[in-house]
């Protein structure tokens, strides 16, 4: 296990001991979940933004779809402020 994971585990653990919430959980697009802290949950919200990016470029203008894809990209791009935020704040 490398260092990351262990620093990672012991937050968890000391959080549970003294009943504090770990921080926000994002699942992941494999399934497993990353803290928003984690090099895992930033490159997820990346691919997903990438993803949906694409998705509504494919769309025709003023559709149903490609409001729910710009609704979708506003909430991911939020995520990732703030993920980015978490990571920059425990760097410091």
């Amino acid at each position: 296990m490398n260092r990351y994971h262990l620093k990672q585990r012991l937050k968890r653990i000391i959080a549970e001991a003294i009943e504090i919430d770990p921080g926000e959980i994002h699942r992941c697009i494999d399934g497993s979940e990353a803290t928003l802290d984690s090099p895992k949950c930033l490159m997820d919200i990346q691919y997903r933004i990438e993803d949906a990016a694409a998705s509504r470029d494919s769309c025709s203008t003023r559709t149903d779809a490609r409001m729910h894809y710009n609704g979708l990209l506003n909430v991911l791009r939020r995520k990732l402020r703030q993920s980015q935020k978490v990571q920059l704040e425990d760097h410091i």
